[in-house]
């Protein structure tokens, strides 16, 4: 993961990238949040920027910027330790990153969500910064894997239903088995929201916030997670994720 970081690099190692080809940088847009009674605060920046690694990889010609963070969470201000920007900051902050990575020659700029408050609001930003910058392509990597995907690798995996709703669930948990131990309290793990998350609820949780769905915050049932399915996890999403990127990338943002 190392030798993908921006922010580990030298900045000769960085010029000498971009004159070899490596112009294109995936901008992981995490947060700082609850994530229920068992998972630190930083989750979505751990897998956000594993994500964004595994990304890189496989577009090649890939670097991974400093994430950006907290981001837009105000959905989860109820529990404490959760930190959120005024929209207009956060815009702000990414538009900033696009504009450095413009200025040192990056001509493909990936704006990744790794936390779903997150997602709208790139969506439009990336359409808007493309059209900024003609010379550069910006774009958002697609939501992977949406709600209703999650639904589908529960069933392909054999778990109860309502094991995976999002948010500090069984995917997240298990990814954070697999990558970070050091940052999960499986003894603490306790069910969430355990029903289904359709369009409709998901924009119920994003408006009324985690409180309306739990006092504990998951959406989702983290107990029965496991390492070695957080490495499935993974590389089942990065595989989805490069394709879906790499087909935007070819149509534009459209």
């Amino acid at each position: 993961m190392s030798n993908l970081l921006l922010e580990e690099m030298t900045w000769p190692e960085v010029r000498d990238a971009l004159a070899s080809g490596t112009d294109t940088v995936v901008i992981p847009v995490a947060s700082i949040e609850q994530h229920g009674h068992h998972l630190a605060e930083l989750t979505d920046v751990l897998l956000g920027v594993n994500a964004a690694c595994e990304l890189a990889r496989r577009l090649e010609h890939a670097l991974v910027a400093p994430a950006i963070r907290p981001g837009l969470s105000e959905h989860h201000m109820a529990m404490p330790g959760t930190l959120t920007l005024r929209p207009e900051t956060f815009r702000m902050l990414v538009e900033d990153y696009v504009a450095c990575y413009t200025q040192h020659g990056f001509r493909t700029i990936i704006l990744m969500a790794s936390h779903g408050g997150n997602i709208a609001t790139l969506d439009r930003m990336a359409d808007t910064l493309d059209a900024q910058y003609p010379s550069v392509r910006v774009i958002a990597a697609p939501e992977v894997p949406t709600n209703a995907e999650l639904n589908t690798l529960t069933a392909e995996l054999g778990l109860p239903e309502g094991v995976n709703g999002g948010h500090a669930d069984d995917r997240e948990t298990s990814e954070m088995l697999h990558l970070a131990p050091q940052h999960v309290r499986m003894d603490s793990a306790r069910p969430g929201f355990t029903g289904r998350v359709t369009p409709e609820k998901r924009q119920e949780f994003f408006e009324k916030g985690v409180l309306a769905f739990s006092d504990v915050g998951p959406v989702g049932d983290p107990r029965g997670a496991t390492a070695t399915r957080g490495e499935w996890y993974i590389a089942h999403t990065a595989e989805r994720l490069a394709r879906d990127v790499m087909a935007k990338l070819e149509r534009g943002n459209g």
